[in-house]
Formats: structure tokens, C-alpha cells, sequence
């Protein structure tokens, strides 16, 4: 508490005698005292030098008292006010003068001990206000204080968010152009030695003609028999490419899983040969999945291979068959397939070297393969993933090093039930026919052919550069029994949006089309509304799906 000798005390009294003994009492404890008799002044006191504590009377000539404790309080709130009265004031005046805000009250005649007691416990009451206003008064600054600091962290840690958000997508952008580099890279490599034996033997054939004038039907056949397994190379990889970006057209079927794996066992018991053992015994009430089976088949085989190719030594490949249901599993593969979360699960496994944490990031990139050179072209795994992936299911994989590997395929349920429909391999080819096709082919090389081909079957052959020259000979009174258009072609016309109008013209009209890339104008077409044909096809493919076309027009007629 602070020394009396610092404290500054105001008595304000229109009574001299009364004035006199408060102002000889407190001085005698050691304060410093002021003394007014009317309000005006003493509040004009109050002004030039704030007091400590004003005792103030109740009744003054100027003015109310506690109207004088109103304005104090008002203009000086840190100012302690003891307000003084005679017993004839009533209760009811004083509560006024407490309510306008005085911190005491006490009724004349004052005991001077009482009047010390009261004024030191308001001193101290004021003492301790004042020092909890100054620590509210520290408090506040360092809230303030820490509250700049944490707006500064929090700009540094969006500015650092910011930055590492800036440098994972160059990382990012890094990893893409590297990806993007290893594909070229590895379509450039695979695609140049294909070329090579096609056109190497092309030209051989060419030049043999060209400079001998003739050529044995065995050596003909045999380099032309070359250049067309090299092209059915790259078709194969092509088609691997586009699985791998979901953008391959599946011809999917309901299928038992079980049938399809018990089909393939044999072949794949000779594919994995005598030093690996296949482990497969099919499930009871497996569920049923609408698949494409070329594609699945391939899937399974390349798993084989792979898990083949880990077991150097020999080993066990197990093939088991599940149904998964994940509608509660904290196991989820991801994608919900068209009956919820309900999948067959096909997994591969083995025993053999197993795969690293890095290898296994990267297992599904095109191209990326841990073999030497020449024994895989790292596709087959992408083929994989493209497949089940643009089946609607999702693909895991679980790897120890030097205990072997786990791959599972989720695949997504169907209710549907298995129809009756042959397998395409089942299909016999056509052996052609005397009616008119019209070709609708924006390259000019790829028109030749298709036309040679065709003619070649015994069709009448029509052409067209493009869709809207196409229509124009369709409004026309021409002859056409089927349409064999190219599916992406220049002019606005795509092959789908021509067949979709031609049909429209021509309700008995056939259609077959074809495509080596048939991005978003071919969804429509796996989905059957048209029948597909992929580039680069064989002239027996070619006439097998154009008979099959044309015999489903008639059937229609009919």
C-alpha cells in the first residue's frame, strides 16, 4: 500500500467546523489534504489534479452533492468518493448517492477512528483496483503481444504452405514430364523395331520383285508372314496403351469367374511350366461379374507371367476366387461398382522375390519393367490396371522382398445373368458377299486398303471422305446396304453421329465401324449400340464383322 505522505485527499464541506475536523483527522495520519466548501470548486480541483479519495458531503450551498459524485465519477472514474451526510438524511438519499456511484457512505457525527478505518480500506480497495487494472492492462498487451505473433506464424506457415504447395507441383510437373519422357520413350523404342522388320521386309520383297522379277511363294510368304507378326506386335501394344488409359472399348459379358479360371488353368500350367506349381480350386457361390473376357484372360495371364518370371527357381502360384464385401470394411479399394461395394476379389499370389516399397509405387507405369532388356516391355501390369480400372474396380498390391507377392483384383458384381450369346472367338469368319458398302475414311492410305479389302470380299464398294459427304450420298437414291465409317473424323461429323443419322435415313441400313483411338465418341459404341471394330484389323476380321452386320440387317427385315 502506498505511503499516506503520497496520498492525496479532498475534503469538500460547506461547514467549516465539520471540514476542519475530517481535513485535522486524516492530516494527523500523515495524507496530504485539500479542503473546498462549495462544488464548483472542488470539482474544478478534481480537474487540475485528480485526487486519490474526495470526502464529500451530501448538501452543499451550490449544488447536490451526489449530483457532484455523478460528474466525478463520470469525468474521473479512478477517484475514490466517500459521501458524508447528517443522520437526518433518509435511507432513501442515501442509496441515491450510492448508486450515483460513491464507494462509501458514511453518517455525521464521524468517529475520527472511523473515519481513518473507512479511508484506508478505500484507499486499499482502491490500491488493489488499480493494480488489477494494470495487470488486466499487461494482459492485454501481451495478449495482443502474442496475438501478433501468431498472425505473423500463421502468415509464415500459409506463405510455407504456399511454397510447398508451389514446389510439389513442380515436383509434380516433374514427375509427369518423366512419366510422359519414359512412355515416349518406350512406345518410341518398341514401335521403331517393329517398323524396322515391317518395312525391312517390305523392302526385301520389293526389291527381290524389282530386281530378280521373281519370287518363290515360300519366301514371299515368309517375309510377308514377318512384317505381319511385327504390325500384330504393335497392334498388341497399342491395345495394351489403351487399356492402360481406360480408353479401350470393352465388349464385357456376365461371366462365372470360376469358369473363366478353370478354362485357362491348363494353358496357363503350360505357360508357367514344370518348375512352378498352379494352386486353384474354384469358390462356391461366387458372384457373377460383367467383364470383358479377352481382356480379363489377359489380366490373369500377364499376372502369371510376372509371378512366373519372380520365381526363377521355381515356386507356387495360387489363383483364389472371393467374394468382398466392403460396404463396412476400413479395407476399402476405392470404387463402388454398380452394386455398391460388392466385388469378386480374383488374387494372384506367389513365392517368389517379392518387390520393394518403390518398385511397387511404380509397378503399373507403362514401360516400367525390372527386367533385363529384351525379356518384357513393362505394359503387361498396365494393361492390367487399365482393364480392371475401366471395368469399375480397383486393383491392390502386397509385396515382402525375398517372401513373394500378393495382387488383387476387385471387380465389380453384377445381378445380371449370363446370356446366351457365342464368344466372338467362336464367330465363323464370313466368306463376303454381293452387297454395296459405302467406306467412310478421312486418310486417304487407310480408304485404299479397307476398299481393296472389301472389294476383295466381292462387295460393291462406295467412298467418302468424311461424314457430311457420306449423308450426301446417302440422301441419294443409290444403293447402300451397310455404312464401314472411321469413328473420329474432321468436318463435325463423327463416325458415331453419322451412324446415329444414317439410321435415321435409312431405318434397314448396316453399320460397322472403326476406330484405332476412339476416345469419348466410342463410349456409346461399347456400349453395343454399334458394333466396333478395332484398327489395325485383318481382312478375315474385317469380313467376318461386315457379314455379321449385314446378316443382322436382313434378320431384321425379317
Amino acid at each position: 500500500m502506498s505511503a499516506p505522505e503520497d496520498t492525496r485527499i479532498l475534503v469538500v464541506d460547506d461547514d467549516d467546523g465539520g471540514r476542519y475536523v475530517k481535513a485535522h483527522t486524516l492530516v494527523r495520519q500523515g495524507y496530504s489534504v485539500m479542503e473546498a466548501a462549495l462544488a464548483e470548486t472542488a470539482f474544478e480541483m478534481i480537474a487540475n489534479a485528480p485526487p486519490d479519495l474526495v470526502l464529500l458531503d451530501v448538501r452543499l450551498p451550490d449544488g447536490s452533492g451526489v449530483d457532484l459524485c455523478r460528474r466525478i465519477k463520470a469525468a474521473f472514474p479512478q477517484v475514490t468518493v466517500l459521501q458524508t451526510s447528517s443522520a437526518l438524511i433518509s435511507a432513501q438519499d442515501r442509496a441515491a448517492a450510492l448508486e450515483a456511484g460513491a464507494d462509501s457512505y458514511l453518517v455525521e457525527p464521524i468517529e475520527p477512528d472511523e473515519l481513518v478505518a473507512m479511508t484506508r480500506a478505500l484507499l486499499r480497495m482502491r490500491e488493489a483496483e488499480q493494480a488489477l487494472r494494470q495487470m488486466n492492462d499487461e494482459l492485454e498487451a501481451r495478449v495482443a503481444e502474442r496475438t501478433a505473433e501468431l498472425a505473423d506464424s500463421h502468415r509464415l506457415l500459409v506463405s510455407e504452405k504456399a511454397s510447398r504447395r508451389e514446389a510439389e507441383d513442380i515436383l509434380w510437373h516433374a514427375q509427369k514430364l518423366e512419366a510422359v519422357g519414359q512412355l515416349t520413350g518406350g512406345i518410341a523404342h518398341d514401335f521403331n523395331n517393329l517398323l524396322t522388320v515391317i518395312t525391312g521386309n517390305l523392302e526385301l520383297l520389293q526389291g527381290l520383285l524389282e530386281t530378280e522379277g521373281h519370287v518363290s511363294a515360300e519366301r514371299q510368304c515368309r517375309l510377308i508372314g514377318a512384317a505381319l507378326r511385327a504390325a500384330e506386335h504393335g497392334a498388341q501394344m497399342t491395345q495394351q496403351l489403351l487399356a492402360f488409359a481406360r480408353r479401350g472399348v470393352l465388349k464385357s459379358r456376365v461371366l462365372n469367374l470360376n469358369s473363366v479360371v478353370a478354362g485357362m488353368s491348363d494353358f496357363l500350367r503350360r505357360t508357367l511350366g514344370d518348375a512352378v506349381s498352379l494352386d486353384f480350386t474354384p469358390t462356391p457361390g461366387l458372384w457373377l461379374c460383367r467383364l470383358d473376357p479377352v481382356q480379363l484372360e489377359a489380366a490373369i495371364l500377364n499376372l502369371a507371367i510376372n509371378a512366373r518370371d519372380a520365381m526363377p527357381q521355381g515356386g507356387r502360384l495360387r489363383i483364389e476366387l472371393g467374394n468382398a464385401d466392403l460396404s463396412s470394411a476400413t479395407g476399402d479399394p476405392g470404387t463402388a461398382g454398380p452394386a455398391g461395394n460388392f466385388f469378386v476379389c480374383v488374387r494372384v499370389s506367389d513365392t517368389g522375390v517379392g518387390m520393394s516399397e518403390e518398385i511397387v509405387a511404380r509397378a503399373f507405369e507403362p514401360f516400367f519393367t525390372t527386367k533385363n532388356i529384351g525379356e518384357g516391355s513393362g505394359l503387361g501390369l498396365s494393361q492390367v490396371y487399365g482393364f480392371v480400372s475401366q471395368s469399375g474396380g480397383s486393383v491392390k498390391i502386397a509385396s515382402v522382398p525375398g517372401q513373394g507377392t500378393a495382387i488383387e483384383l476387385y471387380l465389380p458384381r453384377t445381378d445380371e445373368r449370363p446370356s446366351d450369346e457365342p464368344d466372338a472367338a467362336e464367330a465363323v469368319a464370313g466368306s463376303g458377299g454381293k452387297e454395296t458398302v459405302l467406306v467412310v475414311e478421312d486418310e486417304e492410305l487407310v480408304r485404299e486398303v479397307a476398299v481393296e479389302m472389301i472389294e476383295d470380299l466381292g462387295y460393291r464398294v462406295l467412298t467418302a471422305r468424311d461424314g457430311a459427304e457420306a449423308l450426301g450420298l446417302l440422301h441419294g437414291v443409290m444403293p447402300i446396304d451397310l455404312v464401314f465409317s472411321d469413328v473420329l473424323m474432321p468436318g463435325g461429323i463423327s463416325g458415331v453421329a453419322l451412324a446415329t443419322r444414317a439410321r435415321q435415313l435409312r431405318r434397314d441400313l448396316g453399320v460397322l465401324l472403326t476406330s484405332g483411338y476412339p476416345a469419348e465418341d466410342g463410349a456409346s459404341v461399347g456400349r453395343g449400340e454399334f458394333p466396333l471394330l478395332q484398327k489395325p484389323y485383318r481382312r478375315e476380321t474385317l469380313g467376318t464383322m461386315l457379314r455379321e452386320a449385314l446378316d443382322l440387317r436382313h434378320a431384321a427385315k425379317t
